[in-house]
């Protein structure tokens, strides 16, 4: 890859067997899940989406986008040790919307120079804590009981 428009180098990477599998099986169940769902990503191209795209055009899209998740990829391949990765390909099984999230954040960091070297499983760990701790304290739940108001003086 010569151009880097994201920032970060991702050269000189080994191929990961197995991630490449996790990923591939999680593409084809998002593809599965979205069904006629290409209208997602269509908000992109403009006001009218995919549906007033010629072929081309939506084959274009379709393009760019497998790209941008390639180049995804790689720079998480970079950051993430392979622990890490498959602790974040884990999640992704479970809550697509988290790793998301997790990633877009690892991604950021990375791009601003946060890591000193690779992510490791720990400390993806300690960024899924803090996560959590952060959407715990926004959905927390009280419950307010009624209280029936009893005159006790009356019953004796």
């Amino acid at each position: 890859m010569s151009s880097d428009p994201l920032g970060v180098h991702v050269g000189g990477l080994d191929q990961d067997d197995e991630l490449a599998a996790i990923r591939a099986r999680r593409m084809a169940e998002l593809k599965g899940k979205g069904g006629g769902g290409g209208g997602g990503y269509g908000g992109m191209g403009g006001m009218g989406g995919m549906g007033g795209m010629d072929p081309e055009q939506a084959a274009a899209q379709k393009e760019k986008q497998q790209q941008a998740e390639e180049q995804r990829s790689q720079i998480l391949k970079a950051i993430l040790t392979p622990q890490a990765r498959e602790r974040l390909a884990n999640i992704g099984m479970v809550k697509a919307d988290k790793a998301r999230k997790i990633e877009d954040m690892l991604i950021m960091n990375a791009q601003r120079g946060a890591f000193g070297g690779q992510v490791d499983e720990d400390q993806l760990i300690q960024m899924l804590e803090t996560i959590n701790e952060q959407t715990q304290a926004q959905s927390k739940v009280t419950f307010q009981r009624r209280r029936v108001n009893l005159d006790d003086d009356d019953d004796w």
